[in-house]
């Protein structure tokens, strides 16, 4: 699968590598000029340094191939104007970050889809049934991505977001550790009673819960 990311920040970076190592095909777009050297010292990822909604230089990074272009920068002007371009040069899907759940409407009229971890958080919240495995929260651009929630396991070793396999389509958005619920980045460790929230293609929702599964089979062993 080919992936272009606009945005290169610790959402991107992170996001990018762990699409690399699952041994997809990952391009990053970055306007940050440091951001794209240490981007570019990673190895498999190949990095442009410029603006994602300049026509140009998407189609140098190979838009028209993209089977996802993702557009998860801080700003969501910048990730809405990428992924509709994106599409508009051929790229197959998009999906876009959305930092402010008040511009969702805008997002919606212009038929991008896109994700809120604000408006994540406030359904993780809202639930009040405890779910013990896996359970869809939400499904969204014609059925083809999913928000799942999965409780981590008794037994499950303290693993670090960046070590866990993940699906190659499947990125923790939420970790909920009793009261508190927090944005997760590579570093924070997931440990046994935590929620973790994760947006995943639809085929790889089985995977996510899997993963959880597998480790929970080896702690009995």
């Amino acid at each position: 699968m080919r992936v272009l990311l606009i945005g290169g920040g610790k959402v991107g970076s992170h996001l990018a590598a762990g699409l690399r190592d699952a041994g997809h095909v990952v391009s990053v777009i970055e306007g940050d000029a440091d951001r794209s050297s240490n981007l570019a010292d990673e190895e498999g990822i190949l990095v442009f340094h410029g603006d994602g909604s300049d026509v140009r230089l998407l189609r140098s990074a190979g838009v028209a191939r993209a089977d996802w272009v993702l557009g998860v920068t801080g700003i969501d002007e910048n990730n809405l104007v990428a992924c509709q371009l994106a599409l508009t040069l051929g790229a197959k899907n998009v999906l876009a970050r959305l930092n402010d759940p008040r511009n969702g409407a805008a997002f919606d009229s212009l038929g991008v889809p896109s994700v809120s971890v604000t408006d994540l958080m406030a359904q993780v919240l809202s639930r009040e049934i405890e779910v013990a495995d896996l359970s869809r929260i939400a499904v969204f651009a014609d059925g083809q991505v999913i928000v799942v929630e999965r409780q981590v396991p008794d037994g499950f070793a303290d693993t670090r977001v960046a070590d866990l396999a993940l699906p190659a389509a499947a990125v923790v958005a939420t970790v909920r550790r009793g009261d508190e619920i927090a944005v997760p980045d590579a570093d924070t460790v997931l440990r046994a009673g935590d929620r973790v929230t994760a947006v995943t293609a639809v085929e790889s929702e089985q995977a996510f819960s899997d993963l959880f599964d597998v480790v929970e089979a080896e702690a009995g062993e």
